[in-house]
């Protein structure tokens, strides 16, 4: 069987209001399928290729062993997937992986036609925009990015990356003195100031390596060292902080500026008994529990204003092993068992909470060795 499929992107202000359409055609020039999606605030390339991965699943469920002649008034998309032009944006590289996915179970050949021949996928494309999704309801179920293992499940929400960063050194934590929220609020070092530096031109390396969006924003603790940390790489990336106090580090109480060390041999049984409980709290603190209660909820939130974008959260020690921990899925122990050194970055994709890919977990590549 001999299909086509016409497919198009529209998107109103590029970036604007976007949808994407797309048209399979029987040989005889039966319209087989017509499928329609809004999009959200996007771009007209994005848009396209939504259009063709969508009209191409659908060709691949309901056509099996199709050839198919993919039809588009985009150069760019057709020229990139056809493997003669460079994918530079992120974005778009990832969602250029999932229709290669797509391309290789069926027998595609890709050609550029002008707008004027591409009526059809216009069409349906404006009709989305103006009236909402139409088409089979399974063709619109899936994101445009799937996870990259062939075994996970496949996923109808579009991700969201966290890159979770720890603040740098500051004097507290090279005394290895204990720096909560309820203490003293110290700048970071000079290491401190480098190491958010690094951090920042570090994070958008994994990005680009990993071919994961660009950070469009940047969430904070309002605490001096996070903030600082943050708008290192805020700069860098040229967006605005936007400090949320949920994210300040734990609470501890009358523990504050005091030494670990210290306190290990005069108050060893009262220690003993915080270090991996979930609700034993220090003099005036906060328990892990209390912490989770307000940190998962800034996660979550990210997590589902910023589909398809890439969102940093600067954090302290205890909220980057909270997000961790929800995150991953892991026991209560893992909140005192994972480590995240000053200024380590840890990246994860999330499919809403349903699934999550974890990039990479405290790295510190960036970061001079102790």
């Amino acid at each position: 069987m001999r299909l086509t499929l016409f497919a198009d992107g529209a998107s109103r202000g590029n970036p604007g209001p976007a949808s994407y359409g797309a048209v399979v055609v029987s040989e005889s020039g039966q319209i087989l399928a017509e499928l329609g999606e809004q999009l959200g605030v996007r771009t007209n390339n994005y848009a396209e290729y939504q259009a063709v991965i969508a009209g191409l699943r659908h060709i691949q469920d309901n056509f099996p062993g199709a050839e198919v002649a993919v039809r588009m008034d985009s150069k760019l998309v057709i020229e990139q997937l056809s493997g003669r032009w460079q994918i530079k944006h992120p974005e778009l590289r990832e969602l250029a992986s999932e229709a290669f996915r797509v391309i290789r179970a069926l027998k595609v050949d890709l050609q550029w036609i002008p707008r004027e021949e591409n009526h059809l996928a216009d069409a349906a494309a404006n009709r989305a925009l103006d009236e909402g999704d139409f088409g089979n309801s399974q063709e619109l179920k899936l994101s445009a990015i799937q996870p990259k293992s062939i075994r996970a499940p496949r996923q109808s929400e579009e991700p969201t990356v966290l890159v979770v960063i720890r603040h740098g050194h500051t004097a507290h934590t090279e005394a290895n003195l204990i720096s909560g929220s309820d203490g003293s609020d110290p700048s970071l070092s000079e290491a401190g100031f480098a190491e958010a530096e690094a951090a920042s031109v570090a994070s958008e390396r994994l990005l680009k390596r990993f071919g994961l969006p660009p950070i469009t924003s940047v969430y904070h603790s309002p605490m001096l060292r996070t903030t600082q940390t943050a708008s290192a790489l805020a700069n860098r990336v040229g967006v605005e902080l936007k400090p949320d106090a949920r994210l300040r580090e734990i609470g501890f109480g009358e523990w504050e500026g005091r030494s670990m060390a210290e306190m290990e041999i005069s108050q060893a049984h009262e220690i003993s008994s915080w270090r991996g409980s979930m609700a034993t709290k220090p003099p005036g603190g906060e328990s892990v529990s209390d912490l989770e209660s307000r940190v998962i909820p800034v996660m979550q939130e990210a997590i589902r204003n910023h589909a398809g974008e890439s969102v940093a959260i600067v954090a302290h020690m205890m909220p980057s092993r909270a997000i961790a921990r929800r995150l991953m899925g892991a026991s209560d122990s893992m909140s005192w068992t994972m480590q995240f050194q000053p200024a380590s970055i840890s990246i994860f994709r999330c499919f809403g909470e349903n699934l999550v890919e974890v990039f990479t977990l405290n790295s510190c590549e960036h970061l001079p060795a102790n």
